[in-house]
């Protein structure tokens, strides 16, 4: 988990999320991943095409305030985590 599908509209959404470029102002520290079989943890995304395939439907908003969860994107899978564990029942 997660296995999730974006979509462009918001209302769709079960989770808004907003990326910032700032690691300490983020909720969660995400590494996107091409294999649904690396996504076993918070911190490991992988975006499906399908979208009953997925746990949650997420929007990438622009704006902060819109967001339900703030992420930063880090290289590193190892780097992914949560910073703010309150956020945690999202996923």
């Amino acid at each position: 988990m997660p296995k999730l599908y974006r979509t462009d509209v918001a209302s769709e959404a079960d989770l808004k999320v907003y990326v910032t470029d700032i690691r300490s102002d983020a909720d969660l520290s995400i590494y996107e991943t091409g294999s649904s079989w690396d996504a076993t943890e918070s911190g490991v995304w992988y975006y499906t095409d399908i979208r009953s395939d997925a746990e949650k439907i997420v929007f990438f908003t622009d704006i902060r305030s819109d967001a339900d969860l703030v992420i930063y994107k880090t290289d590193s899978q190892w780097d992914a985590g949560w910073v703010n564990k309150d956020k945690a029942g999202l996923l």
